[in-house]
């Protein structure tokens, strides 16, 4: 079965196998994080990849640590998205 079909919305799982070899400066449960931000840094085949949040919120769960081996699939972190704030243009003009 696909792992994504398993996890809540806003889980990073590990694209590939390989070692945690960076988590971001200072980055802890309940930080604020802002989408396309770099959380860590995963090595495979000798190259590193970056792991990005995937939407702008607070992050709820941080299971990554330097040196972790991880398999493709395994989750990493989790972000909650924060709720859109409707701007005046989007508010009902009748209420």
């Amino acid at each position: 079965t696909d792992p994504r079909e398993q996890t809540a919305p806003g889980s990073l799982l590990a694209p590939m196998p390989g070692t945690v070899v960076r988590v971001a400066d200072g980055l802890a449960v309940g930080d604020r994080v802002t989408a396309g931000q770099p959380l860590l840094w995963l090595e495979a085949m000798k190259m590193e990849h970056r792991v990005t949040a995937p939407a702008s919120g607070t992050l709820t769960a941080l299971h990554a640590a330097p040196g972790r081996q991880v398999e493709v699939g395994a989750l990493l972190a989790v972000v909650h998205a924060q709720a859109s704030v409707p701007t005046e243009a989007q508010e009902d003009p009748s209420a």
